[in-house]
């Protein structure tokens, strides 16, 4: 014998019996006490469940943790790629900036020459000479270029930096500065200022000449020389001279009786400070040299005037 089919009125009637269950279970739940039995065997399959959470929480971690490592991954890469880009640009910038520096000086030595002067192809400075008590350099000019001894050597606008030696080689010279202890020249102090018109606009000299050149009258004269103190001074400066501080230091073209060593007009410093004594006969001057040797790179020797 067969089973029989459920039809549909019996399927209802389940359903019904289902909803009715339900509804009551609900109510007698609402209104028993947490101790009721009803929250009894909910915290009891609460309890039973928990391991089962466990298990799956505890399966889904790895994929969570992956998935935060993976994400790490990303922004620290992104992060590095930012920071790499960031320092290329900056090297990029430096060396632009270095680029143009090493231009604007090559420009000024350019067009600082003199077209009654005769130089020596631009030379680098090789190294430092000397010891403790010497200040001099070497450069790669020599015979072969037309450098001989006892030439000035400039930089810029026709600064003087120092002179040539007698240690002259085919290729190479040695160059003592201004600021070696037995280097000596005859100078002259001129105002830095020229007296302003109306305008409050600087004048110029009638002949065009820049400022420091020889033209202008000066206010003293005396010899550029490093005594043992290791200032740069400028010695035999009469107490009546006008010099201030401020002032321009030029070669004179002359030191005293001595055979000419540079043309007149050369930049060497300003007068850092000037002082006096009744009991010296001659003013106290300081000077700040143009150039410091540790910025010379590029120098030019005048091999004739």
């Amino acid at each position: 014998m067969g089973r029989r089919k459920p039809n549909a009125a019996t399927g209802l009637a389940a359903f019904a019996i289902l909803c009715v269950t339900s509804l009551a279970l609900f109510t007698v739940y609402v209104k028993e006490s947490e101790t009721g039995p009803l929250h009894t065997v909910q915290l009891g399959a609460a309890e039973v469940l928990r391991p089962v959470r466990g298990l799956f929480g505890l399966a889904a971690s790895p994929f969570q943790t992956a998935s935060e490592r993976v994400e790490g991954a990303f922004d620290a890469s992104e992060r590095e790629e930012l920071e790499e880009k960031a320092r290329k640009n900056e090297e990029g910038a430096a060396e632009a900036a270095r680029l143009r520096q090493e231009n604007e000086r090559l420009r000024q030595l350019l067009e600082g020459q003199q077209p009654s002067f005769e130089y020596s192809p631009l030379a680098r400075v090789v190294a430092p000479v000397g010891g403790q008590l010497s200040d001099r350099i070497q450069i790669n000019v020599g015979t072969n270029d037309g450098v001989r001894p006892e030439q000035p050597v400039v930089v810029g606008n026709n600064t003087l930096v120092g002179r040539t030696t007698d240690k002259v080689t085919a290729n190479t010279a040695e160059v003592i500065l201004v600021t070696d202890q037995n280097f000596a020249a005859g100078v002259r102090l001129l105002p830095s200022q020229r007296p302003e018109d109306e305008s409050g606009e600087e004048t110029t000299p009638a002949d065009g000449s820049p400022p420091g050149s020889p033209s202008e009258e000066p206010r003293g004269e005396g010899l550029l020389k490093t005594g043992w103190d290791d200032y740069l001074g400028v010695d035999y400066v009469d107490l009546d001279a006008g010099a201030e501080q401020g002032d321009f230091v030029v070669t004179s073209g002359r030191a005293g009786d001595r055979e000419l060593l540079f043309p007149p007009g050369l930049f060497v410093g300003t007068v850092e400070s000037v002082s006096s004594q009744d009991i010296n006969q001659y003013k106290n001057i300081v000077v700040s040299p143009a150039v410091e040797a540790a910025e010379l790179e590029e120098v030019r020797v005048i091999l004739d005037w």
